[in-house]
């Protein structure tokens, strides 16, 4: 039974207004429950796990009815059996990578949505980018949802392909080089808006989290800036924004820090207003079982009719 934070407001007897914020451990279990809210979400980077890795007794247990996922080596059977799937091997500097982004959905997975910007020289890099930016229309317990699952890599899009080129509009102010982040942001330009009547879930690995603006030597670097380009596009950031700060998400592999929030589920303004409860597993859980370098986000959505606790 996975062993997932929950956050709970507690008001005040005096003080108008005033809530205490508190995190409590809620077990989401496999079972279904009528009581839970409609939908559960899971984001995570599974760290290149293979059919036999332990990682998927844990991503059982969360038993999302849709998941997003970075770095999949392979799925087992179990996985495999219970829900439709689509895979797309993640591009490296000159090669292939040997892991996949994946869309899993209990339901269906439809028809890609092709992933297209106002600039030509983005178009050829989302081309390139196609395994790291997995796009399908699913509907998963009779909704219908625009799936985008993300996997931005710790490196940029080569300089010498963008030479001579005036990346200006897309390229972060803040930032010397272009990232996969920045592809993303401009493949969602002009299609964001379309959220309103089928939402959209965009999420993953993004390899950008807030803190390298203040923690890395030369910052700010533009993380907090791309999240503002995103919630711009009219997208809300499910795990920052509930809990009004950052929630770290990786574990650094060098000192075993864990401070960044390199994770993000995004969801369209609409369905936010849904949003029931967004957090990580326990770290214990996931690093203390070397199950992968990142923790998964679960988030949970109430019925469309119903209005989400705040």
């Amino acid at each position: 039974m996975a062993r997932i934070f929950r956050e709970t407001a507690v008001c005040a007897q005096q003080g108008a207004g005033s809530c205490l914020i508190d995190r409590e451990p809620i077990q989401f279990t496999s079972d279904r429950d009528v009581n839970m809210p409609n939908i559960r979400i899971c984001c995570w980077n599974v760290r290149r796990a293979s059919p036999r890795s332990a990682a998927w007794n844990l991503f059982s247990e969360i038993s999302p009815d849709l998941a997003l996922l970075q770095e999949v080596a392979g799925l087992p059977e179990t996985i495999a059996d219970k829900y439709q799937v689509v895979m797309r091997r993640a591009a490296g500097k000159n090669k292939p990578q040997r892991f996949s982004t994946a869309i899993l959905a209990r339901g269906a997975v439809g028809a890609p949505i092709p992933l297209a910007s106002r600039w030509d020289w983005v178009n050829r890099e989302l081309e390139r980018f196609k395994g790291n930016l997995l796009a399908h229309e699913v509907s998963v317990l009779g909704r219908d949802y625009r799936v985008l699952s993300a996997y931005s890599p710790a490196w940029p899009v080569d300089p010498e392909r963008l030479r001579g080129i005036d990346v200006e509009p897309v390229k972060l102010k803040l930032s010397a080089k272009v990232w996969v982040t920045e592809l993303l942001w401009a493949a969602l330009l002009d299609a964001s808006d379309a959220g309103d009547l089928v939402p959209w879930v965009v999420g993953g690995d993004l390899n950008a989290s807030e803190t390298f603006d203040y923690m890395w030597a030369g910052g700010p670097r533009g993380n907090r800036e791309f999240l503002d380009r995103m919630q711009a596009l009219g997208l809300r950031e499910c795990l920052r924004e509930r809990h009004g700060k950052v929630v770290p998400t990786f574990r650094n592999p060098r000192d075993g820090r864990v401070v960044h929030q390199m994770d993000h589920l995004f969801v369209s303004r609409p369905m936010a207003t849904r949003l029931m409860a967004c957090d990580t597993v326990e770290q214990a859980e996931v690093f203390g079982a070397s199950l992968s370098d990142h923790l998964p986000i679960v988030a949970a959505f109430s019925e469309p009719d119903t209005v989400a606790v705040s």
